[in-house]
Order: structure tokens, then C-alpha cells, then sequence
């Protein structure tokens, strides 16, 4: 069954998944029933063949839910709903204890925040696929091997039905529905067809129960479909650019952070930026959608129009892109061992966590809260005779680097609860290089290159400034006897308020160009970047560190007592790898030189520096020029990553007291994008609380 939903445009379709998404109608999650009932059907089978069942009865089953006049089609509207007349709620509960049984994996153990292989997907077809798989297994006949192979086979030809079964939301459009008939099988001939192939492998993931997954270079892959429809006369850059609005739209529905990445550079070293990339920046400024996450890399050859295109799509106040350097993350890459072609075709999922497309196992990460370890490290040096400052940084290095040891071993533990012979990915692995010629499952040596999880070293600034503090005050100044410091710490400076100002005012804090503290950033970076990389994963793949928060910064903050930067205990860390709220004073130039002192190329999966800016900074051309400056000082001085918000602070704080008149009012949060309004109160407060640079 089907049912439509009247929309003549994008600009309807975008306003019906808003309302969809804000009256969101009250049902069942209906995929563990679906999937309970195969895992009952096909017990018998080996578990590829279970798991790829049960991902063929979702797709199978779910009700099609589409919109009128759409041009992209697919939705997960119909994931959810009534019951079917023959299922109670008893044997609904039953279905889901049934499904929870079997288990699946889920984000820490590399399930979501992924993306498939789509160059070969768009090139090859689901045939073309299927004809793969077919001749390994001529050449792979272990029962292990048939067994990842034929769960494969099941899922690929699933997932050509479940595209076959959307010809029924055409309408009366018949070239669309002749385009969905022919993507069921065969490599896409168009760029409508291939953005509506990739927009469906996108909506399988989201049967699986996988979230914020990622596009990945859209203007590399759909680039040879433009270019080939534009010459042909059969597409306009108007009409490309109303797609991609169609799209973006459909993004919108999934309420969930999307990354697409843009520009940088190409697997031979070139400039990647094309006609696509400036058409991913309009789309994304008409449609404002926070979900969009848009990605923007750089380097030395990005020209004058992509800095500028970034820039107008940035000053709509949406956040996107946010900017990544190829040169540091490049090099990263290829420290640890990604040949430089791949390393160059890098990606992010989620976030900012970086990803070689359709070449690894779904990312995984966990937070660490780094200024936790500074209260032990403290005592320890106050039971020594000579305390020294250098000495408080060899204590400190022992506490984090004993800490992200054990946490280290307890994400392996965690994930060596799934191991691949009862949890195999048959769907993901099918579009996976190089499962299929492999015989083996992601998880199981069939990708490439092998997982990474990212250790988020949370609060940066706030342990910078501590650490300067106490070397100032306590160690050059002779302000502050150890204990004494200690002793105010512990009363959470209740009687000590003489002492936080001193703190607060008498010793250098990081994102005002000041080397002293800036060098202590440097360090924390190298620190705990060099020990994440000292530890690998089960399996294969390796721990490798992030600097970045999301929002944990609030929550990890109430875990830590008071600081020596003169933080009160259970006040929010420091936000990613940003200068502490409000302390960096002296403008933009200066909180750019800090940031830029710490060496980023060991942090391997994302960095995460929020600047914010009163909108009036970058008004007219003069601001676009200012801007142009800012974002070549980023790339010449390797600054890893930065994002922006251009909401001005007046705004915001109107916002947060009249929230039904800002409605549509979307901010950068950390990594990601967001509708002011419904943030959580702290977190609104997190996003205000930065200094707005004017």
C-alpha cells in the first residue's frame, strides 16, 4: 500500500517534512516485528543469511510514503505505525523481546555513522554487484565464505525490490517511474537517477536502525552524471540545483545530522571543486536545514570562489560548511599507513569524524574527560619535596596516559561483545570494498582498511589554562602556596574568592595569541593524541584521538570539581578544541594564532573549533573580503578545522525567551548544526555563553 501526500515543490515538500516531523503521528516501531518474524523463519540458517532476512522483511513490508510533485523519492515515514489487524500488543511485546535477543550491534561497536562505497554503486549497478558476488563465490566455497556471500546476495536483491516497489509513488510521473525501474538493477544513466539511487541506499541504512550516515563527496560522485546531462542537453544548472533542493528536503524528513562533503582535493592531487560544489552551497542556503551538515575542504589551490561560496552560504546564519584543512588531515592519514590517493578522498560521517568512504567499518567513538586527571596529579605533586612545574606535566602525562589505557581496553572489551560470527553486516558489507572479493564480512577483514575509533579528549582550554595558571601563580609569581591552591580547589573557592580572581586575571589564557598557554594547549594535543595512537582494536583498525565535545562538555563538566582557570566545580568544560567561553579577548586574529599553535596531524578523526562572529563583522563585500582573509590564514597556517555561527547575540537571547517567534532560527552547535529553539536550555546557554567577535 501506498499513500500520497499533495506537494508541488521543494519548497512544499520541505515545508510537509516539517510538519511531518513536528506532529510526528504516534505508532510502533515496526522493524523489530519484521525482523523477529525472520529470525524465527530462517533459525536454521547461517547467521549472514538470518540477518540479511530480516533486513529483506523490513524492506519487503514497509509501507512506501511519498509526496506529490517530489522529484526524490524515499522516506522512513513508514517505519513506523499501527500494528497490522493480526498483531496485538502482547505479541508485539513478545516480537520485541524476541528481537532484542538476537541483539545488533549499535554505534560503540561500529554499526552507524557510515556510507557505502557509492562511486562503484553509481558505476556498476545492483547487477553489476550481484555479479561480483556470483564470481567469488566461484572462487570462495568455504562454508564461512558462502554463507557472507549469500547474505550478500539476499540483501542486494532486496534492496533492488524495495527500489522496483517506488515506481508506485511516480504518479503520473512517468519518466521517473521508468528511472526507478531501471536503478532496481542497473547503474544509474542520469543525475537525477543516480541522486535518487544514493537517497535509497541512504533510506535502507535507516531501515537497519543506522543513523546520522553520511553522502559523502557528492560532487565527486554524481560529477560525471552533470557533466554528462549537461552536455547532452538534457539538464540546466537550474534544474541540478532544484534536485539537490529536492534532496536536501528529503534530509529534512530524516531529522538527522547528514554530512555531505565538498571540494578539496582529488585522488591524484588536483582540485576537486567543481560546478557541484558551489550548487551543494546554494542548495543548502535556500533550504536552511540544520541536517545538511555541510563539509568544505581545503587546501593551498582552493580558489577565490570557493572561499567566497562558502562564505554566503556560511552568513545565512545555517552554520554550513564548516571548513576542514586536506593538509593536516591528509597527513594525518597517512601516518598511520592510507596510501596518499586514499587519504586524499577522505570524507566525514556524523559530525566531523573522518571516514575513507565505502573503504572501513562503520566509525565508532567515546568521550574522555581530560581535566580529571589534573585534581590527582595535583596531590601527587604536593607529597614531593621539590614540586616543580615540569614535574606536574610528567604526573599529569602518567594519569591520562594510565586513564586512556583502561579506557582504551574497555571500548575493545565492549566491542568484542560482538563478534562478527553472530553479528555479521551483510548489507553494509555488500557495499564495502572489498568485501565481496574478499568473502568476508566489514567487521571481519572484508573492507580495506580497518576501523577506527575516535577518543574525544574533551575540555582542552579549560586544562590549558589551568596548567598556566598554576605555572604562573603557584610556580613564577610565588602568588600561591600549593596547598593553599589545593585547599581552594577542594572549597570550590568558597572563602577563596581573592584567589579565583587572581586565577581568572593574573595568568594567560588560550585564544589571545599569548605562547605561553598556547604551548600548553600544543602539548595536551600532542599528549593524548601520540597515547590514543599507542592502543589497537580487536580485529584490526586502531584507536586514534578527536578533538571535539558535541555537547558532552555540560555533562562531563558536572564530573569535574573546580579548576585552577578559576572554573567552579560542576561548570561546563570547554567547548572541542575553542578557546574557553569568553576569555578570548582580543578578537579573531589572536584566537586564530592560538589555534593554530597545537600540531593537529596526529588527531585523525576531527577537530572541532566553533568561532562566532556578530553578523555586522561580515556585512557587504568588505565582510566577504575579511572572511576570504580569515579562511586563508586557516589553510596556510594548518588550523585543522573551524566552524562559525553568525546569529548575533541579541538574537539569540530573544530567542531563548520568545521561542515561538524563532521557530525556524537554526545555530552551529558543536559538530552540528540545530534549531535553536529546540535545544535544551544549557545547551542554548553553552552556544550564548561564546564570545561573539565584532
Amino acid at each position: 500500500m501506498s499513500t500520497t501526500i499533495p506537494a508541488p515543490s521543494w519548497q512544499a515538500v520541505l515545508e510537509q517534512t516539517r510538519q511531518y516531523n513536528a506532529a510526528r503521528p504516534a505508532g510502533h516501531d515496526l522493524r523489530p516485528l519484521w525482523r523477529a518474524e525472520a529470525f524465527g523463519r530462517y533459525a536454521d540458517q547461517p547467521e549472514p543469511i538470518v540477518r540479511a532476512r530480516a533486513f529483506e522483511a523490513v524492506l519487503d513490508a514497509v509501507e512506501l510514503t511519498g509526496y506529490a510533485g517530489e522529484r526524490i523519492v524515499g522516506s522512513r515515514a513508514g517505519f513506523c505505525g499501527p500494528l497490522p489487524a493480526d498483531v496485538d500488543e502482547e505479541a508485539y511485546r513478545q516480537a520485541l523481546a524476541e528481537h532484542a535477543a538476537r541483539g545488533q550491534r549499535d554505534f560503540w561497536a561500529g554499526f552507524d555513522h557510515t556510507l557505502a562505497d557509492y562511486p562503484t554503486l553509481l558505476a556498476e549497478g545492483i547487477e553489476g554487484l550481484l555479479a561480483r558476488v556470483a564470481e567469488s563465490a566461484r572462487a570462495h566455497t568455504a562454508p564461512a565464505e558462502w554463507a557472507t556471500l549469500e547474505g550478500m546476495r539476499i540483501s542486494l536483491e532486496a534492496f533492488s525490490r524495495f527500489i522496483a516497489r517506488h515506481e508506485a509513488l511516480a504518479g503520473d510521473d512517468p519518466a521517473l517511474a521508468e528511472a526507478l525501474r531501471h536503478i532496481s538493477r542497473h547503474p544509474p544513466r542520469s543525475f537525477a537517477e543516480a541522486l535518487q539511487l544514493v537517497w535509497l541506499t541512504h533510506i535502507a541504512f535507516v531501515s537497519e536502525g543506522r543513523a546520522h550516515n553520511a553522502l559523502g563527496r557528492l560532487d565527486q560522485w554524481a560529477w560525471p552524471f552533470y557533466e554528462a546531462d549537461l552536455a547532452a542537453g538534457r539538464l540546466t544548472r537550474e534544474d541540478a540545483l532544484e534536485l539537490l533542493c529536492h534532496l536536501w528536503a528529503r534530509i529534512e524528513e530524516l531529522g538527522e545530522v547528514t554530512n555531505i562533503c565538498i571540494g578539496g582535493l582529488k585522488p591524484d592531487g588536483t582540485d576537486a571543486t567543481n560546478e557541484l560544489s558551489y550548487l551543494c552551497l546554494e542548495a543548502t542556503a535556500r533550504v536552511l536545514s540544520p541536517h545538511t551538515n555541510l563539509s568544505a575542504r581545503f587546501h593551498d589551490g582552493s580558489g577565490r570562489r570557493f572561499h567566497r561560496a562558502c562564505f554566503e552560504c556560511i552568513r545565512t546564519g545555517v552554520g554550513f560548511p564548516a571548513i576542514f584543512n586536506d593538509h593536516v588531515l591528509q597527513a594525518g592519514l597517512e601516518e598511520i599507513g592510507i596510501p596518499p590517493a586514499d587519504a586524499r578522498d577522505a570524507c566525514m560521517v556524523g559530525c566531523i569524524e573522518t571516514m575513507l568512504p565505502g573503504r572501513q567499518p562503520a566509525w565508532s567513538d567515546s568521550r574522555f574527560n581530560t581535566p580529571r586527571y589534573l585534581q590527582p596529579a595535583l596531590q601527587r605533586l604536593a607529597q614531593e619535596a621539590e614540586p616543580t612545574f615540569d614535574r606536574l606535566l610528567e604526573l599529569l602525562s602518567e594519569e591520562i596516559r594510565a586513564a586512556l589505557a583502561e579506557h582504551a581496553a574497555g571500548v575493545s572489551r565492549y566491542i568484542a561483545r560482538f563478534p562478527v560470527e553472530r553479528f555479521p553486516d551483510p548489507f553494509l558489507s555488500a557495499l564495502t570494498r572489498d568485501c565481496i572479493g574478499r568473502a568476508r564480512d566489514v567487521n571481519d577483514g572484508g573492507a580495506l582498511y580497518g576501523r577506527l575509533h575516535g577518543i574525544a579528549i574533551m575540555g582542552l582550554a579549560t586544562l590549558a589554562d589551568s596548567l598556566s595558571a598554576v605555572r604562573a601563580l603557584v610556580f613564577e609569581q610565588r602568588a600561591v602556596e600549593l596547598p593553599t591552591l589545593l585547599e581552594a580547589l577542594a572549597a570550590d573557592f568558597v572563602g577563596h574568592e581573592p584567589l579565583r580572581r587572581q586565577l581568572l586575571e593574573r595568568a594567560p589564557k588560550y585564544g589571545n595569541d599569548e605562547p605561553a598557554v598556547d604551548t600548553l594547549a600544543a602539548w595536551v594535543v600532542r599528549m593524548t593524541s601520540d597515547a590514543c595512537l599507542e592502543h589497537t582494536l580487536p580485529g584490526g583498525g586502531r584507536f586514534v584521538s578527536a578533538m571535539a565535545a558535541n555537547v558532552q562538555n555540560i555533562s562531563a563538566g558536572r564530573e569535574v570539581g573546580a579548576t585552577p582557570d578559576g572554573r567552579r566545580a560542576g561548570e561546563p568544560l570547554s567547548d572541542a578544541a575553542s578557546p574557553a567561553f569568553g576569555r578570548d579577548r582580543k578578537g579573531p586574529t589572536a584566537f586564530l594564532q592560538s589555534v593554530a599553535v597545537p600540531d593537529y596531524r596526529r588527531v585523525l578523526t576531527g577537530t572541532v573549533i566553533n568561532m562566532k562572529f556578530e553578523p555586522q563583522f561580515f556585512q557587504g563585500d568588505d565582510g566577504a573580503q575579511r572572511f576570504e582573509a580569515l579562511t586563508r590564514f586557516f589553510v596556510e597556517r594548518r588550523i585543522p578545522q573551524l566552524q562559525f555561527n553568525f546569529t548575533g547575540q541579541e538574537t539569540l537571547e530573544q530567542a531563548q525567551a520568545h521561542p515561538e517567534q524563532f521557530g525556524h532560527l537554526v545555530v552551529r552547535v558543536s559538530g552540528f548544526s540545530a534549531y535553536f529553539t529546540r535545544l535544551s536550555r544549557e545547551v542554548q546557554a553553552d552556544v550564548i555563553r561564546r564570545r561573539a567577535h565584532r
